[in-house]
């Protein structure tokens, strides 16, 4: 399991099984394909490389790295199904060439999922 951490180095999200939940393990936020993250919307929100999570236009939500406090939790079912709904209604799975900078954006990764 991976944890997405905040500009405050605050645990905000996990991914767990390309799902990435709330940092209470709780509410499923988005989903990942391959390196490109999702939340409610259709279109691709970001991308995760150099273990960062950026933006489309290149803003950082976020710095993913190794959870290695707890194992990998198994995901309930309701949160699976949630999950599988996001994935189905996605429909352009690819996303541009983003060019990383070092700003961070003035909203959290759960409103840009949300």
């Amino acid at each position: 399991m991976y944890i997405i951490l905040n500009q405050e180095g605050e645990k905000i999200a996990h991914i767990n099984n390309m799902i990435i939940l709330d940092g209470s393990n709780e509410k499923v936020l988005g989903i990942l394909i391959g390196d490109c993250f999702f939340g409610k919307s259709t279109k691709v929100v970001g991308k995760i490389f150099n273990s960062t999570a950026y933006l489309v236009n290149g803003e950082i939500v976020g710095k993913v790295e190794r959870n290695k406090e707890q194992k990998a939790s198994s995901i309930k079912k309701a949160q699976l199904l949630e999950a599988w709904d996001l994935l189905s209604n996605v429909k352009e799975h690819t996303c541009e060439w983003i060019k990383e900078s070092k700003r961070w954006s003035k909203k959290s990764l759960e409103n840009h999922l949300g």
